[in-house]
């Protein structure tokens, strides 16, 4: 079977919206990847901007608002480019239509996440900085939770304290394995190595926000209707 033509619309969806390159600067990673990141809470390519960078509680707080409306953006397009998907692939008359359709949606998200920027008054750097130190804190606490290594620390704990001493000692390093990997899910040694700990500390303060909406991103591009 071949690939629906709405497919593509949804690519240069995603890719319409680009980082601003800085002078001297080139461009790094797909321009899909720099959407989808800025939205989940990540950006491509952010890795050369000089300089640290202090997320404040005021900053996040406009991030977390700022995800929101984009959420609501990105789920309008995701929907009405499926909506278009059978009538494009049908290669129908109406075909050609669809795709300006397609192509003003998109012009229309443009403008939907300029204008959710200023809103939030933040621009595009702040945008794609904040989006970094929140996509290292929340990527590593969801997994966390969808590997559920603390209940199962639990249980091999619970295990281990039944068994004869030398069986103990015997499951001992698969038990230190894992307190170690529940340890670094919890405490984010990477992330506040790379961030320090005061920008991993505030994104914390917005934990149960941030995770809501990554997981409503997750829905959004996965087509799904709330």
């Amino acid at each position: 079977m071949r690939k629906p033509w709405w497919c593509l619309a949804v690519v240069l969806a995603l890719s319409s919206c680009r980082k601003e390159p800085t002078e001297g600067t080139p461009e790094e990673g797909s321009e899909v990847g720099e959407t989808v990141a800025r939205l989940e809470g990540g950006a491509a390519g952010d890795g050369d901007a000089a300089g640290p960078f202090s997320v404040t509680k005021a900053k996040l707080d406009a991030y977390v608002g700022y995800q929101r409306k984009m959420l609501e953006v990105y789920g309008s397009l995701m929907r009405g480019l499926q909506d278009m998907g059978p009538l494009m692939d049908a290669g129908t008359p109406q075909a050609l239509e669809a795709a300006r359709s397609g192509l003003k949606l998109i012009e229309r998200k443009a403008q939907a996440e300029a204008d959710a920027r200023k809103a939030a008054g933040l621009s595009t750097e702040e945008v794609n900085r904040i989006a970094e130190v929140v996509t290292a804190v929340i990527s590593q606490r969801q997994m966390g939770r969808t590997l559920q290594y603390e209940e199962e620390l639990k249980k091999l704990e619970a295990l281990q304290s039944r068994m004869p001493v030398e069986q103990q000692q015997e499951l001992a390093p698969q038990v230190e394995s894992m307190r170690r990997q529940v340890e670094a899910f919890q405490k984010l040694p990477e992330a506040r190595r790379d961030f320090g700990d005061a920008n991993v500390d505030v994104v914390l303060t917005r934990e149960a926000d941030l995770t809501k909406n990554y997981q409503d991103m997750l829905k959004a591009f996965a087509g799904v209707r709330r």
